[in-house]
């Protein structure tokens, strides 16, 4: 009887865990806790994997902003390189295009050119200018001309570099444009196809197209061109009309001293013509020049020296 009891009781009385609580309801409880442990690894794993992506996109925008910079930089300085090289060949054209073509021309295309240049300068447009050839000149004028103006005209190819450099450096010395460096050559490009402006690409023009003319002109044929173009004073271009105006002769007869004088007028003609000529004055800075250049005719045995001592002695106001 008792254990039969026993036995009900055993049947009814539901077993318990150590804690106490009931073994269903237990497990029940550790699925939750497994689910709710794993569901917390899962929101941490997955916010884990949301910041490394985040670090990992910082990293990378990083990196990609300084290439984009660099990219668009690299993209404008080739749009600007392109600009400037078309520029650039745009202005060489311009450039190359307004220096005249020496190669097609003939001597006399030179002699006219040199015509309207003088005609273009006259005040008095009734003035005649008579071009003459070299033969028909005095030895000692157009060596002395060329002493004066360029001593070193038979030598060079059109440009004294090293003139130009002495030049240069004086000029900045003073602080503004006093000594010019021009060639004979030079000045013939200057009088008939560059015109008197001062600007940087007019003279880089002139040194090109000199280059030109050297290479495709003789020196007589240059030279004859300077002698009959050269200003000597208002209305008196070339040698012919120089020599009839100053000394009342003719470019045959006139000798070393008096071309010296004609050569004074050279570097500024209109007013030397006054302050020289109408005024019968040589200054010391201007006989210091005429001496100098016929100092150098007689080192070049262009004249004697003989003829150096009298024409140092010129009368040229009587």
């Amino acid at each position: 009887m008792t254990k039969k009891t026993s036995n009900q009781r055993d049947k009814k009385t539901p077993v318990t865990s150590a804690t106490g609580n009931h073994p269903l309801k237990s497990a029940s409880i550790e699925k939750v806790n497994n689910s709710q442990l794993t569901d917390t690894r899962k929101t941490e794993h997955k916010s884990l994997k949301i910041r490394m992506r985040s670090l990992s996109d910082k990293m990378i925008n990083l990196f990609k902003k300084p290439y984009r910079f660099f990219n668009k930089l690299f993209i404008i300085s080739g749009i600007i390189s392109w600009v400037l090289l078309i520029m650039l060949i745009v202005f060489l054209f311009g450039f190359f295009q307004s220096i005249p073509d020496f190669k097609n021309m003939t001597y006399s295309d030179l002699v006219s050119a040199g015509e309207l240049y003088i005609l273009d300068h006259l005040d008095d447009k009734n003035v005649q200018h008579e071009w003459i050839a070299m033969r028909d000149m005095n030895r000692e004028l157009l060596y002395t001309i060329v002493m004066a103006e360029d001593g070193n005209f038979f030598d060079h190819k059109g440009i004294n570099y090293d003139m130009m450099i002495n030049a240069l450096g004086e000029n900045i010395k003073q602080k503004k444009l006093v000594f010019g460096a021009s060639t004979i050559s030079q000045q013939v490009v200057k009088n008939l196809y560059m015109g008197d402006s001062k600007r940087f690409i007019r003279k880089l023009k002139e040194i090109v197209a000199t280059r030109r003319l050297e290479k495709y002109f003789t020196k007589n044929e240059i030279l004859e061109l300077y002698l009959n173009t050269a200003e000597f004073g208002p209305d008196i271009f070339g040698v012919r009309a120089a020599s009839a105006y100053y000394f009342l002769k003719n470019a045959a007869e006139v000798n070393a001293a008096e071309a010296a004088f004609m050569a004074l007028m050279l570097p500024s003609p209109r007013r030397y013509h006054f302050s020289i000529f109408q005024n019968k004055y040589i200054s010391a800075q201007h006989e210091k020049k005429r001496r100098r250049i016929l100092r150098d005719m007689a080192y070049k045995e262009y004249i004697s020296p003989k003829q150096y001592n009298e024409y140092l002695e010129y009368e040229y106001f009587r």
